[in-house]
């Protein structure tokens, strides 16, 4: 599959009015996507953010799941911009991976020219995760769904562009990039108080680099200050990090809020356990509070 990739290392010393001092959190490697979630985290990393903390951060983009999955998995990397129905599925079966904080995504449902409206319509998703639970929220009750599984998102977008589907739930950018290429917007993201996408780290990673996952929440947080002083910053960074995402797409695109780090609520976290509950046909077996560690927000 393709996978697109960027490794971004930093090193820092940080100055006080005293002198020079090292300080050093650590080493910290993440797994991004191709989602306008992850704008924050180029910005920091292009800010020299992640380095004012003394954190050496790198991070990879993958543009399918599955690959991200198997990287956190054999421990390439030690944590991910993930969803909180993959987190459940992960912490059902006993992989250590806990939320730290939400990602502000945003995601549409594209449609080719004369998509069925009612009846039964193809849909590209993936399996277990956010993109099936958001088409059964927006469009369960109007249409009968035949979903078609296609972990890669470029390959999804690719089967919905040439007919092969009727609909597929797209993140932004690449929902952008199907509004270029003719397709429409049959529904999509709205400002909610929660989301359902997270950034999570390993169990390993949560007990050994407790620094470097402090320091990386507050560059992030640096970096959420300055996008919303100057939006700009997002989209430039976006258009550098993500193939087929031009400078044009991304002056045109809309981008979310994007907000410091914080936790979904309890009752969020509830109606993802249970909707996941009835995807994968057995009980869970987990709490809200098993899915995340708040030790790093507000």
């Amino acid at each position: 599959m393709r996978r697109f990739s960027i490794i971004i290392t930093a090193l820092a010393l940080a100055v006080s009015s005293c002198g020079t001092r090292s300080v050093r959190a650590g080493t910290l490697s993440i797994g991004l996507m191709p989602a306008v979630d992850i704008a924050p985290v180029l910005v920091a990393a292009d800010k020299g953010y992640f380095a004012d903390e003394g954190l050496e951060l790198s991070y990879q983009v993958f543009t399918s799941a599955q690959d991200r999955q198997s990287a956190l998995q054999v421990g390439a990397i030690d944590g991910a911009l993930t969803d909180l129905v993959a987190l459940s599925v992960n912490a059902a079966s006993g992989f250590g991976l806990k939320a730290t904080m939400m990602t502000d995504g945003m995601f549409a449902v594209m449609a080719r020219a004369n998509a069925p409206e009612s009846g039964r319509a193809s849909i590209g998703l993936m399996e277990v995760s956010v993109t099936n639970y958001l088409a059964e929220r927006w469009l369960a009750s109007g249409l009968d769904l035949d979903k078609v599984y296609i972990n890669d998102i470029g390959a999804r977008l690719e089967a919905l562009a040439s007919g092969q589907l009727d609909l597929a739930v797209l993140p932004e950018p690449l929902a952008s990039v199907a509004r270029a290429r003719g397709l429409m917007a049959r529904a999509s993201s709205r400002s909610v108080d929660d989301s359902p996408q997270v950034m999570a780290f390993t169990e390993a990673a949560l007990r050994d680099k407790t620094d470097a996952i402090r320091a990386f929440h507050t560059a992030y947080a640096r970096a959420v200050r300055d996008i919303a002083a100057n939006p700009d910053l997002a989209r430039d960074a976006l258009a550098s990090a993500i193939p087929n995402v031009t400078p044009e797409l991304a002056a045109a695109m809309g981008l979310p809020e994007y907000r410091e780090p914080a936790l979904p609520s309890d009752a969020f976290l509830a109606d993802i356990l249970d909707w996941t509950e009835s995807v994968v046909g057995k009980p869970l077996d987990l709490e809200p509070a098993d899915l995340v560690d708040g030790r790093f927000v507000r």
